[in-house]
C-alpha cells in the first residue's frame, strides 16, 4: 500500500505542477460560484416577496433554503462533474500508454493492482479540491442562513460517492484509450450517455425503463441532492466504483503483458 500511496502522491503533485490542474480548478469554481451566487439572489428576492406579504397582513409563503439553494445547487454542479470529471481522468493511463511510460511503470516491483490503485487515489486527491469548493459554499450557505444540517451533509457525500464512481469510470476508459484526446472525448460521451438514461423514466414506465435510468451515476444522485438518503444509491456507487477501479487493472495487466 505504500507504493500506490507514493503513486497516489506523484499523481496528484502532476495536477499541481501542470496548467490543466488549475484551469479545471478555476473553471469548475468560477461556474459552482455563479450558480450559488444566483440561486442566493433568488432567494433573497423570495424572502423578500414573504415579508412584503406578510406586511400586507397576507398569508406568508415560507421559504425553504433545501428547494431554494441546497436541492438546485447540488444537482447542478452534480451536472457540472460529468463535464469535469474526463479531464481529470483522461491522461491517468492514455498518455503514458502513448509515450511508453505505462510499460515502464508496469515493468516496476508493483503489482498492477497497486498502480491502478495509486492512480486512482491520485485522481481521487485532486477531485476532492473540486469537492472542497462545494463544502466552502455550504459553509458560507450555513453563515448567511438556517439549511438543515443532515441533507446538506448528506448532499456532500453523495457528490464525494458520485465522484469516485465517476472517476473508476474514467480511469478505465483511459486505460483503453491511445491518447488524452480520444481518453477525454469516449469518457464524456458515455458520461452523457449515461446522464440521458437517466431521462427515460415517466410515471408509469416499463420495467427495463427503470433498470436503464438506474444506471445514470445523476439519476441515483439525484436523492441526495433533494436531501433524501438512499442506501441503494450508496451500494451503486460503490459497486460502481469497485467493478470499474477492477477493470482497469484487468486492462493494464493485458497491457503488461502484451508489452
Amino acid at each position: 500500500m505504500v507504493e500506490a500511496w507514493a503513486l497516489a502522491l506523484r499523481e496528484f503533485r502532476s495536477f499541481l505542477r501542470s496548467p490543466l490542474g488549475y484551469v479545471l480548478l478555476a473553471v469548475h469554481a468560477l461556474a459552482a460560484g455563479l450558480i450559488f451566487v444566483t440561486l442566493l439572489f433568488l432567494m433573497r428576492e423570495q424572502l423578500v416577496a414573504s415579508a412584503q406579504e406578510s406586511a400586507r397582513s397576507l398569508r406568508p409563503a415560507a421559504v425553504s433554503v433545501q428547494l431554494a439553494v441546497v436541492t438546485p445547487y447540488f444537482i447542478n454542479v452534480a451536472s457540472q462533474l460529468l463535464f469535469v470529471i474526463p479531464f481529470v481522468t483522461m491522461r491517468s493511463f492514455a498518455e503514458e500508454r502513448r509515450s511508453g511510460r505505462l510499460q515502464l511503470l508496469a515493468s516496476y516491483p508493483l503489482h498492477v493492482w497497486q498502480l491502478v490503485v495509486g492512480k486512482y487515489l491520485g485522481v481521487l486527491l485532486f477531485a476532492l479540491l473540486l469537492i472542497g469548493i462545494s463544502v466552502l459554499h455550504a459553509g458560507i450557505l450555513i453563515a448567511v442562513s438556517t439549511p438543515i444540517g443532515g441533507p446538506l451533509i448528506g448532499a456532500l457525500l453523495g457528490l464525494l460517492l458520485m465522484t469516485m464512481a465517476l472517476l473508476a469510470i474514467g480511469l478505465f476508459v483511459s486505460a483503453l484509450a491511445q491518447g488524452q484526446v480520444e481518453a477525454a472525448v469516449l469518457t464524456l460521451g458515455l458520461f452523457l450517455m449515461l446522464a440521458m438514461a437517466g431521462g427515460v423514466l415517466r410515471a408509469g414506465s416499463a420495467w427495463y425503463q427503470t433498470v436503464i435510468a438506474n444506471l445514470s451515476p445523476l439519476y441515483q444522485y439525484t436523492g441526495f441532492g433533494q436531501g433524501l438518503f438512499s442506501w441503494s444509491a450508496v451500494l451503486y456507487f460503490v459497486a460502481v466504483t469497485v467493478f470499474f477501479v477492477a477493470l482497469s487493472a484487468r486492462g493494464v495487466d493485458l497491457i503488461k503483458w502484451r508489452g
